[in-house]
């Protein structure tokens, strides 16, 4: 720490660089909501007309400036253009970038996740409720203590080889889900296997006829001393289950709402993600949903993919289900269980089964795995980010 420099933290970091590009033009836009809490990587982008924006490169870092987004963790760092091209994104987002010679892109990134960082940004914010921003001043004049470049490359390496292990294993699992979409489809949709026929064994029946439970979850009252979780409406997208949006509960006796493998979760109150669906295929420990999610719970463990698999594909419908007016519109839990649907006999189940179980079984590996990588990352940030640990011995 002896040799770590005090330095204000403009003069570390650019600010919001200048860039230009022409208004009208069609450029790379990322949006604040293709961000994904406390991930590197920006996952998605969109081509749209320049109108105004922030502007930015490969190697900027993006963070958001504005209240939840900046505490839910919206930061990514920018690696998924051409060379040389400038994209575009929200005016909320705070565009930072290395200074040559000075500081290292990586180390930037990771600086700004940092919960030292984090914390006096966050604390900076003024405004209305619901829209307090960043005061871009009070990082401008941030005192910090920072390495020499070569042991920021050091220690940026380190957060890296754990982040690209963390996002491969998200791409896995994300191309082993669509592999069970697409078999679920070919099977019970499309029935290709039985020359585009349903087969006669096959039995229709109500979603309560399959299911032990359908069910809406707790009223929860939140706490931070506890590891108690509440799954809500935020957390169910892209067929996924995100905790990071997710929050502490008092700890309460919740009984048959305790969540587990092969849950299917539903959202089911109107806030433009009505009928979104997830499964649990991970091991939950201490995990219910608030009121706003609906529980399916498949009544036979030989049910559990084909039920979640349905779920997933069937969004529209579940969505369609709803009663009330734009805005407050609700999905009552009598349709739920009215939905209507076909049951396989039980050798094609099983024959589903013996091919998406071997999925499961790494989708589950592979989030555990990220959970203790994670955990590794995120205990060892605060540690190195502040020159708790040295890093003279780490080797490039």
């Amino acid at each position: 720490m002896e040799q770590w420099m005090e330095m204000r933290a403009a003069d570390f970091i650019e600010f919001n660089p200048r860039m230009s590009i022409k208004k009208g033009t069609i450029a790379t836009k990322v949006a604040m909501d293709k961000l994904q809490p406390f991930t590197k990587r920006i996952p998605e982008t969109e081509k749209a007309v320049f109108s105004g924006g922030s502007k930015f490169r490969n190697g900027d870092t993006i963070m958001a400036r504005i209240t939840p987004c900046l505490e839910n963790g919206k930061t990514a760092f920018v690696d998924i253009l051409r060379e040389d091209e400038v994209a575009f994104g929200s005016t909320e987002f705070i565009v930072m970038r290395a200074k040559e010679g000075i500081s290292d892109p990586q180390f930037i990134y990771y600086l700004a996740t940092s919960p030292s960082f984090r914390n006096i940004a966050i604390k900076s914010m003024v405004g209305s409720s619901g829209r307090q921003r960043v005061q871009q001043s009070v990082l401008n004049d941030l005192i910090m203590k920072v390495p020499s470049l070569e042991d920021q490359k050091k220690i940026s390496s380190v957060f890296c080889v754990l982040d690209q292990k963390i996002a491969l294993n998200n791409e896995i699992n994300d191309n082993l889900q669509q592999q069970a979409a697409a078999i679920f489809r070919s099977w019970f949709v499309d029935c290709i296997p039985f020359g585009g026929t349903v087969p006669d064994e096959w039995k229709n029946v109500t979603l309560e006829d399959i299911t032990s439970l359908v069910s809406r979850g707790i009223t929860p009252k939140y706490a931070d001393d506890t590891d108690q979780i509440v799954i809500n409406q935020k957390c169910i997208r892209n067929h996924m289950i995100d905790l990071s949006f997710a929050r502490n509960h008092r700890p309460k006796v919740i009984n048959n709402k305790w969540l587990r493998f092969g849950d299917l979760l539903i959202n089911s109150t109107g806030d433009g993600t009505l009928g979104r669906a997830a499964q649990v295929w991970f091991q939950p420990h201490n995990l219910t949903v608030d009121s706003h999610v609906t529980i399916v719970r498949p009544a036979a463990e030989n049910m559990i993919f084909y039920i979640g698999l349905w779920g997933t594909q069937h969004e529209k419908e579940i969505e369609s289900l709803h009663t009330g007016s734009t805005g407050q519109t609700e999905l009552p839990r009598d349709r739920v269980k009215a939905i209507e649907l076909l049951l396989p006999d039980k050798e094609t189940m099983d024959r589903f089964n013996a091919l998406i179980a071997p999925m499961a079984a790494a989708i589950v590996s592979n989030q555990e795995e990220n959970n203790r990588l994670a955990s590794i990352r995120d205990a060892l940030l605060p540690k190195l980010m502040s020159g708790r640990i040295d890093v003279s011995a780490i080797r490039l």
